[in-house]
């Protein structure tokens, strides 16, 4: 894996740090992909990152119980654009 990493580029379409929020990356990231999805294309939205970095937290968000302070992830905005 190393020598592959080593000859090879990686890119990145977006890089948010921790100022971003969920809506924020959700309209500038996923949002155009659920509008692609409805237009036939074969889309995904895949987080990577660090151990301890937020991934669960930004796809799946967060419920404090209390609707409130409730902050949805990617994948619950996502679902409120679908139906």
């Amino acid at each position: 894996m190393t020598k592959y990493m080593e000859e090879h580029n990686f890119n990145f379409d977006n890089v948010y740090d921790s100022s971003a929020d969920n809506n924020i990356i959700y309209k500038e990231c996923v949002l155009p992909l659920v509008n692609c999805t409805f237009d036939g294309a074969n889309t995904t939205c895949f987080a990577y990152g660090q151990t301890g970095s937020g991934k669960t937290f930004t796809m799946m968000g967060a419920n404090n119980h209390d609707v409130n302070q409730m902050m949805p992830g990617l994948y619950l905005l996502a679902a409120f654009d679908i139906i």
